[in-house]
């Protein structure tokens, strides 16, 4: 086992690097991938020993990127309703309009899923193209498009919805 790791430590490392574009992130994937495979009852089982460690590493590294991508949503979802928050305090005669549209409209934003969201949200209020959208979220530009008209779709309808209330 450790000799398995030893032999192929560098390669590891510059796989994981090559994934997850940080070098001290790589080394610590590096050494979980090491402790996973220390988890690993019967190693000799394993056909291709080199192979499996790279599936563990890549793997892991996949694991990674989505913690990292989810964390990034949330701290922009909290953003937006830090944003949406002060919108109240712009002037004292609109306050309390202003505050209950940016309710409603963080309402709104709270309700859709968590993809159309973040799709909404970079789009409108970071300016991000489809394309940018599509590369920090990991799907297609089309399907971006598609998390945009229903997102859009469902605020309309949401906000709609509170205008003809009395």
């Amino acid at each position: 086992m450790a000799a398995l790791f030893g032999r192929f430590t560098g390669d590891l490392v510059r796989f994981l690097t090559r994934r997850v574009r940080s070098a001290a992130d790589a080394r610590d994937l590096a050494q979980e991938t090491y402790v996973r495979l220390l988890r690993v009852d019967r190693l000799e089982l394993v056909r291709d020993p080199q192979a499996y460690l790279f599936r563990v590493a890549a793997n892991l590294a996949y694991e990674h990127q989505l913690k990292q991508r989810r964390e990034r949503l949330h701290l922009r979802d909290v953003d937006v309703q830090a944003d949406l928050a002060t919108l109240g305090t712009l002037t004292p005669e609109d306050d309390a309009e202003r505050a209950l549209r940016a309710a409603r409209l963080a309402e709104a934003l709270a309700s859709l899923a968590p993809r159309h969201r973040a799709a909404v949200i970079l789009h409108r209020r970071d300016g991000l193209t489809y394309e940018e959208i599509a590369a920090e979220l990991g799907v297609t530009a089309h399907a971006v498009k598609k998390y945009l008209a229903v997102g859009l779709s469902q605020c309309r309808e949401r906000l709609a919805g509170w205008r003809h209330e009395p």
